[in-house]
C-alpha cells in the first residue's frame, strides 16, 4: 500500500508504525479486501488511493557446508572456504557455492566475472541500457524528409533502423508500436524516391 507519510494517529503512539493506516486518521486498513485504487476510509469517509503490495517470498539457496559433505573429498568455494562448492565458474574456473553461483545466458558466473562482463556490456540479459530503434527510425524519417537532398543517405539508414525495431520488437516480444514503424519506413522509401527524382530532374 501506498503511504505518503506516517499518519498523524502513529506519530501520537510513539512513531511506532503498526501497519497501512488511512493517510487522514490513523485508522488501521484492512488489507483482506483492498483492491488497488480509491478507497473510502471507513471511520473518516475521507478518500485516499492505496494499492495492496505482497512481495514475493525470499529465495534462499541451500548452502552445504564442507564439514557436511563427508570425507568424499568436497571442494571449498573459493570465497566461502567453509562451503562446499557447486560449480565451477565457466570463465575463470574458480570452485563456487551456491551463494556465489549466478546463472545467466547459459553461463555459470562467479560474481567477479559476473561484475566484469556486466560492466563490459558482454551479458545481454545483464544491460539495463536499451536502444530504442523504433524512436530512431522515425526520427530518421522526419529529419530525412526534410533534407531531400541527403535522401540517398538518410532514406537507407531510415530502412536500417526500421528493420531493426522490427528485430528488437520480435526479441523483447513488445506489442504495439507497428504503425509508427510503417510510417517510418514510408518516409525511408520516400526519401530516396524523392532524391532519385531530383537528381534525375537535374541530370536533364
Amino acid at each position: 500500500m501506498s503511504e505518503p507519510s506516517v499518519p498523524p494517529a502513529a506519530r501520537r503512539r510513539g512513531g511506532v508504525y503498526s501497519g497501512p493506516a488511512c493517510p487522514r486518521c490513523g485508522a488501521a486498513v484492512d488489507l483482506t479486501f483492498l483492491e488497488p485504487g480509491e478507497q473510502i476510509c471507513p471511520v473518516c469517509l475521507d478518500p485516499y488511493v492505496a494499492t495492496p503490495f505482497h512481495p514475493p517470498e525470499p529465495r534462499r539457496p541451500a548452502v552445504e557446508r564442507l564439514a557436511e559433505a563427508g570425507p568424499g573429498g568436497a571442494v571449498p568455494c573459493g570465497v566461502h572456504a567453509g562451503n562446499a562448492a557447486v560449480a565451477n565458474c565457466s570463465r575463470c574456473g574458480v570452485f563456487m557455492c551456491s551463494l556465489c553461483r549466478i546463472e545467466i545466458d547459459g553461463q555459470e558466473l562467479c560474481p567477479s566475472c559476473f561484475d566484469r562482463l556486466s560492466s563490459e556490456g558482454v551479458l545481454s540479459s545483464a544491460r539495463n541500457r536499451v536502444r530504442d530503434y523504433r524512436g530512431l527510425s522515425l526520427s530518421l524519417g522526419l529529419l530525412g524528409s526534410l533534407l531531400c537532398l541527403f535522401g540517398l543517405l538518410t532514406g537507407p539508414l531510415t530502412l536500417y533502423t526500421v528493420f531493426r525495431a522490427v528485430q528488437q520488437k520480435r526479441e523483447m516480444n513488445e506489442k504495439g508500436g507497428t504503425v509508427s514503424l510503417i510510417v517510418a519506413a514510408l518516409l525511408g522509401l520516400m526519401q530516396i524516391g524523392l532524391s532519385i527524382a531530383m537528381i534525375v530532374g537535374m541530370a536533364e
